[in-house]
């Protein structure tokens, strides 16, 4: 069964919601799913859920997730997390199981920081910026298939955030991600206010200057719902780095052509993190994966890429950035 087809065969798409350069355009569905699972937000107000460092030691690519709860937890791909040693994203979605501690991949966004500051960390409310997700996605559907793993390019990854704050006049002593969160905080909330979700909302297509920039999907109005605000401040903090460059709003989304490409798109299956299965798929526009959780895709996700995952000077100043960085770290 094409599970991602299926998922995408019905949805209506609704008035796009603009502001500046950046456009949300809602996917709603006639589903009525009901979430069976608890958002990474929700279990941590209800004390459900614990992540913290694998070891006293810790390890850069993957963190310990404890469920207290009853539920299962759904973390989502980009999803930030704060504190302990250094602040981590998610690297994909994973479905925490009931009462169940698991290991699972993230990347670091604090390349400064080796120290620790709690013993748990909690949430950042926000998910990682949409092009950092974007190369993120790419680096880890190639080392699932190479390896069995789960990594991203913690270099790349290191040096794409040292760019992008520098171009956003947002540095910090640790090189967190956070502060062009914080530098830029009255301007994400404008976007924030500006984009809500709509009836039988379950997913959104997100564009910057016009060009289709990315999906995420939910299999519930519910999980969208909760999740929503992270996902536009992602997509947002790139309008506004675009904006600073000088960049303008252009029209014709093809929102169409872009969940056609998907659906077109060969997945292989891996089995998850936690539960269900993980779809990744990759062609030379497009990056992203769905985790399938008892026969139904709980979040999809997928972002607009090129083959060589950006330009030949950008990817020469990443690995110029990386090479600087190397020797300071932990």
């Amino acid at each position: 069964m094409n599970y991602i087809a299926e998922s995408l065969t019905g949805l209506k798409i609704g008035d796009p919601q603009t502001i500046h350069n950046l456009t949300m355009i809602a996917l709603l569905s006639d589903s009525k799913v009901e979430k069976d699972y608890l958002l990474l937000d929700e279990a941590l107000q209800q004390d459900a859920i614990e992540v913290s460092e694998v070891s006293d030691a810790g390890s850069v690519p993957v963190l310990k997730v404890l469920n207290k709860s009853m539920q299962r937890i759904l973390l989502l791909d980009g999803e930030e997390l704060i504190g302990a040693k250094q602040n981590r994203i998610l690297n994909v979605t994973v479905m925490v199981p009931a009462e169940q501690t698991i290991t699972i991949p993230v990347s670091c966004v604090e390349a400064g920081r080796w120290h620790r500051q709690s013993q748990h960390f909690s949430s950042a409310g926000r998910a990682h910026y949409a092009e950092g997700r974007a190369r993120k996605t790419r680096r880890v559907n190639e080392t699932l298939r190479q390896s069995g793993t789960r990594h991203g390019s913690q270099g790349e990854v290191w040096a794409d955030i040292s760019l992008k704050a520098s171009r956003m006049d947002a540095r910090s002593a640790t090189d967190a991600s956070d502060v062009m969160y914080s530098t830029h905080r009255r301007n994400l909330d404008e976007f924030l206010q500006a984009i809500s979700k709509v009836p039988k909302q379950t997913g959104a297509i997100f564009s910057v200057n016009g060009s289709t920039t990315g999906i995420d999907l939910f299999d519930s109005t519910e999980a969208l719902s909760g999740s929503l605000h992270k996902l536009v401040e992602s997509y947002a903090l790139d309008a506004i780095d675009y904006a600073r460059q000088g960049e303008v709003q252009t029209n014709g989304v093809d929102v169409k052509r872009f969940l056609d490409a998907i659906c077109k798109t060969s997945a292989e299956s891996f089995p998850a993190v936690g539960e269900g299965d993980d779809y990744r798929f990759d062609n030379k526009e497009m990056s992203g994966g769905a985790l399938v959780v008892e026969d139904r895709v709980v979040h999809l996700c997928a972002f607009s890429v090129d083959d060589n995952n950006g330009n030949s000077t950008h990817r020469t100043r990443l690995v110029r950035a990386s090479t600087r960085n190397r020797n300071r770290r932990f």
